[in-house]
């Protein structure tokens, strides 16, 4: 058979081999694109990386631009290296790195985030990040560093403070923070329609708040007090152009009106958050004008369930885990928790105590708790250092009154009532409480039996370890216990109200404690602190003398009677000081023991090749 091979097929030999040139062209020219499109991410990579690098110096005060463009050394270079020289020393770590979320836990649901009108311990942790004030304390020397505040001068009698502020400070919708936010944040706390007993009777030695200017603001005491610069440099501002424009009635009904100048605000809008949703989120602050922390998001997750709250860290789901005492025993020698987390235990000035609390007005009336003998009874037949081995698994210690015994306001002196279950009961039968029928229960001369509630947060099993204990060992001495769990937003409420017998809670410490909020009998009002209705004219007196004592020495001397004073009322068996533990997940860096507990989550970080979230 004849192959012919004509005209017609060459035209059609040469289009197939001109569309196979064109496609190797192609192909070879997409290669060249497509490398050229991967140098160009990569250039612009490394200039984004190089542009945040140059933000962080700006920010940080390295280097700063002047009016004719040149760049050099700026005002703002010694303030920020004292406002943040230890987040800046955490960035200069070879292996820093800005990005993923930091994610806690709480073991309530958090009712509120508005400012002032929460006592939520919660509420508090989450503020810190959002609301600023015109000073800090460095977590290990404990000085004061400037913050909101550029510089300030103290007058020599004590009674005046002038801040100068910073100039750059920004809220987070970009206003700049001034004088008159100051002024106004004072008189906001002040305005006895704003529903903020508790701080307003914090702020009440201030007398007045001036703005000199647009950025400097003076303090006026009413008289020297011993936390005169504390109460001052430590006022978180609020901004004016915000807080001000609710009413009253509108600010005290609100639940998330959290707006400030620091490096985090609310995933919502204000407006607009409400609680219940089972988790809160901070996002960056992309207008913040200080030093950036590293994660992009803090997110706390609110699960009361304490196994719950376990199986979570477990899975890697939370990155900070405090444990009950029963767990931290099945934890500390867990293999698989010790290689996914790091473990710190710490006890310092400020870890707080445990106490029971005895309600001693009810209704207007005396309760059976009136008589402080009554109370040291019921201290005496509290095992204590039995609870703190065996409850607290060894992570307590007994107290013997409100001050910590590392600070200097603790009378060393002062010994704990010892567990002597003999004289408790030699003291209730002097104040004619007696088992009257034979039945191993006490009654008063009128037949009543001695019984009360004691009420304390539903969601802690410890706590509910701590009251079936008590429960028992007061029942042993003829006194009937009933216990009541409460929910947390319910208890505060019962608190508030002054509407319960018995409370067992803790409290937390500060480097030098002022007594007056929890333990002046100015503080028995609804709001105050002095919730268990405690009045002794002669601790109110020394109270108020200690406050305006500026000297250090002759002070302590006046906290050591207080502490003798109560120690022998009881207004509270004060139970342990805390010894704490944190598993916090080793991918996240930086975290230190410091002399106020583990330094804050605005100097962690996590290394790139750790990060578990891009966003």
């Amino acid at each position: 058979m004849e192959n012919r091979f004509g005209f017609r097929d060459l035209v059609l030999a040469i289009l197939l081999m001109a569309i196979l040139v064109s496609i190797w062209i192609a192909m070879k020219q997409f290669d060249r694109q497509w490398d050229l499109l991967k140098q160009l991410a990569a250039d612009l990579d490394q200039q984004s990386k190089e542009v945040n690098r140059i933000n962080q110096l700006l920010r940080s005060g390295t280097i700063s631009t002047d009016p004719t463009g040149m760049v050099g050394a700026g005002l703002s270079n010694e303030l920020n290296h004292k406002a943040f020289a230890r987040i800046l020393a955490t960035q200069s770590s070879e292996d820093f790195a800005q990005g993923d979320w930091h994610i806690d836990v709480f073991a309530q649901t958090v009712g509120k985030l508005t400012p002032l009108i929460s006592s939520d311990v919660y509420q508090r942790q989450v503020e810190q990040f959002v609301l600023q004030p015109l000073a800090r304390r460095d977590p290990v020397s404990l000085e004061w560093k400037p913050l909101l505040a550029a510089s300030w001068q103290i007058s020599e009698d004590g009674l005046t403070i002038s801040f100068d502020l910073r100039e750059d400070v920004r809220f987070s919708d970009g206003e700049p923070m001034m004088a008159r936010d100051v002024v106004f944040t004072f008189k906001f706390i002040m305005n006895p329609k704003i529903d903020a007993p508790r701080t307003r009777a914090y702020y009440e030695k201030i007398e007045s708040v001036t703005a000199k200017g647009p950025y400097r603001v003076v303090f006026r005491l009413r008289e020297p007090y011993f936390l005169g610069f504390n109460i001052c440099a430590g006022m978180d501002i609020l901004a004016k152009h915000f807080y001000g424009s609710f009413t009253e009635e509108k600010f005290n009904a609100s639940t998330g009106l959290l707006f400030g100048s620091g490096p985090y605000k609310l995933a919502v809008d204000p407006l607009h958050w409400k609680p219940g949703t089972g988790k809160l989120t901070l996002i960056r602050n992309d207008r913040y004008w200080g030093v950036d922390p590293a994660f992009n998001r803090l997110i706390w997750q609110e699960i009361s369930d304490p196994t719950a709250r376990l199986t979570t860290f477990v899975n890697g789901e939370i990155d900070r885990f405090g444990p009950t005492p029963e767990q931290y025993l099945s934890l500390k020698n867990d293999a698989k928790v010790n290689k996914q987390a790091q473990r710190h235990e710490f006890e310092t000035i400020t870890s707080g105590y445990r106490y029971i609390g005895w309600n001693q007005t009810r209704g207007g009336e005396s309760t059976i708790f009136a008589d402080k003998r009554v109370r040291q009874a019921l201290t005496m037949l509290t095992d204590r250092d039995g609870m703190a081995d065996r409850l607290m698994v060894g992570l307590a210690s007994t107290a013997s009154g409100p001050f910590h015994p590392l600070g200097n306001q603790a009378d060393p002196a002062v010994e704990p009532w010892p567990y002597d279950p003999q004289r408790a009961t030699q003291l209730l039968n002097e104040v004619g409480w007696q088992d009257r029928d034979g039945d191993g229960l006490l009654e008063d001369a009128q037949g009543h039996s001695f019984e009360f509630k004691l009420i304390y947060p539903a969601s802690s099993e410890n706590y509910k370890q701590m009251a079936f204990y008590l429960k028992d060992a007061y029942a042993r001495a003829g006194i009937l216990l009933e216990p009541d769990p409460l929910e947390w937003t319910i208890m505060l409420q019962r608190i508030n109200d002054r509407q319960f017998d018995a409370i067992t809670l803790g409290w937390g410490g500060t480097i030098e404690a002022d007594p007056y909020q929890i333990f002046h009998s100015d503080q028995m009002e609804a709001g105050g602190d002095n919730y268990v209705c405690y009045v002794n004219e002669e601790l109110d007196v020394l109270i108020n003398e200690a406050r305006v004592t500026v000297n250090e020495t002759n002070r302590n001397l006046l906290w050591r009677r207080i502490h003798r004073i109560l120690h022998e009322d009881q207004p509270y068996t004060f139970l342990f000081n805390r010894r704490s533990v944190v598993f916090i997940d080793r991918r996240i860096r930086n975290v230190q023991d410091t002399a106020v507990g583990l330094n804050s989550p605005v100097e962690w970080y996590v290394p790139v090749v750790d990060q578990k979230w891009t966003r």
